[in-house]
């Protein structure tokens, strides 16, 4: 950084390859590079405490702010840049490269994902970045959350029906979908409509009892293709505790696979976040690299897992799957708890890492997980988080249809329960 204070002022040319890392503030004009690859957030590849620490102040060191020129067009994370010329200058907050002009980039692949083997189940856990869908008439916008206009609300939904379309899901797990039930005008049914669309079925959605699922204003949610998995049982929610006013509560539901008859209890989640930190206590950023309610979000692993273990039990299965959006990095305190409880993170455990499903100060990391039972750990034939939202810039005009169709990246699992016998 010295180094860098030392050049303001100066033509600099670059002799090794930038990679584009953040893209907030692509659409205003202004992307960060870094030397290497894409920086990772430290608590996703670092303990929490001083080694995650260190690795926020390499990173640091590692990024560089640059003003792109008029017009230019939408560079994804990890768009590589070689040959950089231009001015270290300051805009009077912070230091910014300003390139004379922008090499030819190389350009990341956009992953593929294809569809689910004949047979095989696909389950999918998708952070939809907030679906509020107005008064459900085609007013009421802007929201408390979501789109501002209606225009707005038919491109999220146009994107989402291109992915959805693609993804092929036969269950869905979601989260940020606008708590205001089932009715006709709700958004559930808006996105109970949007699937019918996609293609691949007849839907359904999993309605526990009462209106609104918890007093916040977005909820997560379970959507199912009819003629595949057979609701058994009504579902469940958790409430109290962690679960009061901090994390959503989860929904839990036991299906049965029509083809083979095999159960398993599938949960959608969505942890507390670390926004809006106390002051004091044990919920308060202990500066190790975890943030704020990282306490709440562990109590909500601590909480559920045991639930759905009982879920499970009374319906004669002990096969689990927790779905979500955990706000907690792949090193952090809650996802070492499932871990700890006998869960598998399937990804993991099928495509090996690094992996990442958002996109965090121009950090990259893991934020939604599927985990899995052994039991039902076994029967995973593959598990992917499928990188088509975190890495592009949101308000821009992009290749594909279906690209940024939310923030965060959806987690696809297939399963092949044709081999299961009747007994776990």
């Amino acid at each position: 950084a010295r180094q860098r204070e030392a050049l303001e002022g100066m033509r600099v040319r670059f002799g090794q390859d930038l990679r584009v890392t953040d893209i907030y503030k692509h659409r205003y004009g202004e992307i960060t590079l870094a030397a290497g690859d894409v920086l990772r957030v430290p608590t996703e590849i670092q303990e929490p405490g001083d080694a995650a620490l260190r690795q926020a102040s390499e990173n640091a060191d590692r990024s560089l702010v640059v003003g792109l020129p008029e017009a230019s067009a939408a560079y994804p994370a990890g768009t590589a840049f070689a040959g950089l010329l231009g001015i270290m200058a300051h805009d009077g907050q912070k230091q910014q490269f300003r390139p004379e002009a922008l090499p030819e980039p190389e350009f990341p692949a956009i992953p593929s994902l294809g569809p689910p083997s004949a047979g095989h189940v696909r389950i999918v856990s998708a952070n939809l970045l907030n679906f509020f869908n107005g008064d459900g008439r085609g007013g009421g916008f802007p929201n408390a959350r979501g789109a501002d206009t209606p225009e707005d609300f038919e491109l999220q939904k146009a994107r989402l029906r291109s992915a959805m379309g693609l993804i092929r899901a036969d269950l869905l797990g979601i989260q940020e979908l606008e708590n205001d039930g089932f009715g006709p005008d709700s958004a559930a049914n808006d996105f109970l409509a949007l699937l019918e669309e996609s293609g691949g079925g007849p839907w359904r959605a999993v309605q526990p009892p009462g209106e609104r699922i918890g007093g916040d204003v977005i909820t997560v949610g379970l959507f199912y293709r009819s003629d595949v998995l057979e609701p058994v049982g009504a579902p469940a929610l958790l409430s109290g505790g962690p679960f009061d006013g901090l994390s959503r509560q989860p929904l839990a539901q036991v299906f049965r696979d029509r083809a083979s008859g095999e159960t398993f209890l599938v949960a959608s989640n969505h942890l507390k976040s670390k926004g809006r930190c106390p002051d004091a206590g044990e919920n308060a950023d202990q500066e190790d690299g975890q943030g704020c309610w990282n306490a709440a979000r562990t109590a909500s692993v601590e909480a559920q897992v045991p639930w759905l273990e009982q879920l499970a039990d009374r319906a004669g299965t002990q096969r689990i799957l927790v779905l979500g959006d955990m706000n907690a990095w792949r090193l952090e305190d809650p996802i070492r708890r499932f871990r700890e409880l006998g869960l598998v993170d399937l990804v993991e455990r099928l495509s090996g890492l690094p992996q990442h499903s958002f996109l965090y100060w121009g950090q990259t990391g893991t934020l939604d997980y599927a985990f899995a039972s052994e039991t039902l750990a076994a029967k995973a034939r593959r598990a992917v988080i499928w990188n088509i939202n975190a890495s592009w810039p949101g308000g821009m005009d992009l290749p594909e249809p279906w690209l940024r169709m939310a923030d965060h990246d959806p987690v696809v699992v297939d399963f092949d329960f044709s081999h299961s016998s009747t007994s776990d």
